[in-house]
């Protein structure tokens, strides 16, 4: 809390003081957003009327988590600085399906998760709060129950009517033919009406590189107003640039979770390689700022189990990897409970109940380097620029406009002390820490870095402070102001005695 409590107060100061860019308006665009990822069933039970399916003794079951809940809730989203929520599948889904990959039908809602209505209630309260809303939609695969299965005449939209998954808590699935335009344009069809019905602020689809960059053409055509996020399943960066092309608005970086998940898992390792991967995506990607870095997902273990296998207490490994993904370039994203670093392996292990009541030391720090985040227009659009890797100590820059910002990591088991050439920043300006209130200054033609073990730091390039005199002055007279009132109260005391 004494760390975020100097943020709040310290950062609008030294931005100030270094003619920073933070005072600009912030443009409504998509380069600005800090993704939450959750699955609606097990965040927030909001309306116990549509529990109808809800077994709380069996986790592979519904668990009562609903649109209401999360409306419920929308106000701890937004003092965890997320700007957008990316829900799970919203569609009718087969028996028991509480992650809703499992549709049976596109022109239907979930009933276990409310009404269109109901989600249209909690779109506009999160637009209220000025947090965008996107819906996941998978559009590869689809339940063996699904409705087009049984109609004789679309025998042609599926390639495989039913095919075991990965991962296998998936069951069987069938897979829709995308290269049958005919498919393509039922589920562009959904996609609108759905959008139309609720006002959600884009989608996210799951699954997305199974199909042809083509494919999403006419999605982009269709719905030109929404933010179209593509799940890019094994695809290379390259291939990833393609599905850009085609009309997707931003990509996931799914080359990047597993780099960042073995580098900060435990202490001492490389940070080479998510270094390169991400000036690569400088160079590949047409939008690299859009571009969603994810550690956590709902398909894969818990970040979690990673530390835990290691041996490593997961508070710390999770500040480190979201500090990084916070200020490295790119759309950093969570999944729901990864702020309370819940574990577990991959199914309905990984997908407990949201725990709001949790020890909040991580909560905290989330919030507090989320704040710099959005006060920091260099961390969102900045250009990014590696001056120091070495085995779990990373430093970069990030610089957009007047705005210059250092960030430092060290991901390692001691204490660094390393030297940065001034030549790479400013010799007549200072490195102010806004998370602990670090300082450094150039001396022999170099600023000199020492951080503790697995903590971090952000510093801006300032013009150099002298003494605050009017500060000092400030003190003085609050001090003698204090020695007169004791003055006051010990003489008026030694009167009451002689009286008495």
């Amino acid at each position: 809390m004494k760390r975020r409590l100097f943020s709040l107060v310290m950062v609008p100061l030294l931005l100030f003081s270094a003619n920073a860019a933070a005072a600009e308006e912030k443009e409504e665009d998509w380069h600005d957003e800090t993704m939450y990822f959750l699955m609606t069933d097990r965040f927030m039970n909001g309306d116990r009327s549509n529990d109808e399916q809800t077994d709380n003794n069996d986790p592979s079951a519904y668990q009562g988590g609903d649109f209401k809940g999360i409306q419920d809730e929308l106000e701890y989203l937004q003092e965890l600085g997320m700007t957008s929520i990316v829900i799970s599948p919203v569609f009718e889904n087969e028996a028991g399906a509480y992650h809703g990959y499992s549709i049976t039908n596109y022109s239907k809602m979930n009933s276990q998760f409310g009404s269109g209505q109901e989600l249209a209630a909690l779109v506009a309260s999160a637009h209220e709060k000025n947090i965008r809303v996107i819906v996941e939609f998978p559009a590869t695969r689809v339940s063996t129950e699904h409705v087009w299965l049984d109609d004789a005449q679309k025998v042609d939209w599926f390639t495989e009517a039913s095919i075991a998954q990965e991962p296998a808590w998936l069951g069987e699935m069938a897979l829709l033919n995308t290269a049958n335009p005919d498919v393509q344009s039922a589920l562009v069809e959904a996609a609108v009406k759905l959008a139309d019905e609720t006002g959600i602020d884009g989608y996210f689809f799951s699954g997305a590189s199974a199909a042809e960059p083509r494919f999403w053409t006419k999605f982009n055509e269709s719905l030109p107003e929404l933010h179209l996020i593509g799940e890019m399943s094994g695809a290379s960066m390259q291939e990833a640039a393609a599905y850009e092309e085609a009309g997707l608005d931003a990509v996931t970086s799914s080359w990047l979770q597993e780099p960042i998940r073995e580098q900060f898992a435990t202490v001492d390792r490389s940070s080479e390689e998510v270094k390169e991967l991400l000036l690569e995506e400088q160079n590949v990607l047409s939008d690299p700022l859009a571009a969603v870095h994810k550690a956590d997902s709902a398909l894969a273990d818990r970040f979690t189990l990673d530390m835990a296998s290691e041996n490593m207490f997961p508070g710390a490994r999770w500040r480190m990897a979201l500090t990084y993904m916070y200020t490295a370039p790119g759309t950093p994203a969570i999944l729901y409970g990864s702020e309370i670093a819940q574990n577990g392996e991959s199914g309905p292990d990984s997908h407990g109940l949201m725990n709001f009541r949790t020890d909040q030391e991580l909560v905290d720090y989330i919030k507090q380097i989320a704040v710099l985040r959005q006060d920091l227009p260099a961390l969102r659009r900045g250009s990014y620029e590696p001056l120091y890797e070495e085995d779990g100590m990373s430093v970069f820059k990030r610089q957009y406009e007047d705005e210059t910002i250092v960030v430092a990591i060290n991901n390692t088991g001691e204490t660094q002390n390393i030297t940065i050439s001034a030549a790479e920043l400013d010799e007549e300006k200072e490195l102010r820490g806004l998370l602990n209130g670090d300082m450094s200054r150039a001396a022999d033609g170099s600023f000199t870095i020492i951080l503790d073990r697995e903590e971090a730091e952000i510093y801006a390039l300032a013009e150099k402070t002298g003494v605050n005199y009017a500060f000092i002055a400030a003190m003085l007279a609050v001090w003698i102001v204090f020695v007169i009132f004791l003055y006051l109260v010990w003489k008026r005391g030694k009167k009451a005695a002689k009286s008495s």
